[in-house]
């Protein structure tokens, strides 16, 4: 529930991390992962990025690399409600431009570091804390009276949350990946502490969700960080 948001009840599906040609998610996985986003029934779809596997300029990859990513990404396609997303890190080692333009090639409305409206809310895409520059300005376009819900692939864009936001939708940490126990969900690949690795969380005054995503980096395994597509439902405080 939110206090700041007026709107009716809406049902949002958050998938994050695919890393498409990652051992785990070969471009047909991903026509499953569509498939059960679809069986969800979501309002609104949200990818706050990494798409793409590896560290590896897209120039660099072979063929069947490169077509394996087309695939892949022409599958979300197939998606039936609303989708948004923002570019990740990996992407952008890949090539940010080639797959914005895939992704809208598949219906999917990319926002980096800049908002549309979509009902009550003002959807506000902010861009990778690694790769790019998250910038506040990202909000200008939201109407008064339309709550802000962020998409960021990191949680490291916090600084650029603006208070008013409604939640804020990220991902990138895989939720650890391997979550040992006693030292936990450490190896997060962000800067702020551990308790913003996975789940629900609170900074600079604003809710935060933040996925432990589908697909793998660097080690090809997850222990204790279950790959996952979440469904939120925002609902007003009564």
């Amino acid at each position: 529930m939110s206090q700041s948001y007026k709107g009716p009840s809406l049902r949002i599906a958050l998938i994050t991390d695919i890393h498409i040609n990652s051992p785990s998610v070969p471009p047909k996985r991903v026509e499953r992962l569509v498939e059960q986003v679809n069986a969800l029934g979501p309002d609104l779809v949200v990818m706050p990025g990494d798409f793409i596997a590896g560290h590896i300029a897209r120039g660099a990859h072979g063929a069947d690399f490169n077509t394996g990513i087309e695939t892949g990404l022409g599958h979300l396609s197939r998606i039936a409600a609303p989708a948004f997303a923002t570019i990740g890190n990996h992407d952008a080692y890949y090539d940010a431009t080639a797959v914005a333009r895939m992704l809208e090639d598949a219906g999917v409305s990319v926002l980096e570091n800049t908002s549309v409206t979509f009902g009550d809310l003002c959807l506000v895409g902010l861009a990778d804390a690694l790769t790019a520059s998250p910038d506040v300005s990202a909000y200008a376009n939201c109407e008064t009276g339309k709550s802000p819900l962020v998409i960021t692939h990191s949680p490291d864009a916090w600084r650029a949350f603006r208070r008013d936001t409604v939640l804020v939708l990220s991902g990138h940490t895989h939720g650890g990946q391997i979550n040992l126990p006693i030292i936990g969900r450490r190896v997060n690949s962000i800067s702020l502490g551990v308790e913003h690795s996975y789940g629900f969380s609170r900074i600079a005054g604003v809710d935060m969700f933040v996925s432990a995503g589908v697909g793998t980096s660097i080690l090809p395994a997850r222990f204790r960080a279950t790959p996952e597509i979440v469904l939120i439902t925002l609902q007003p405080q009564p």
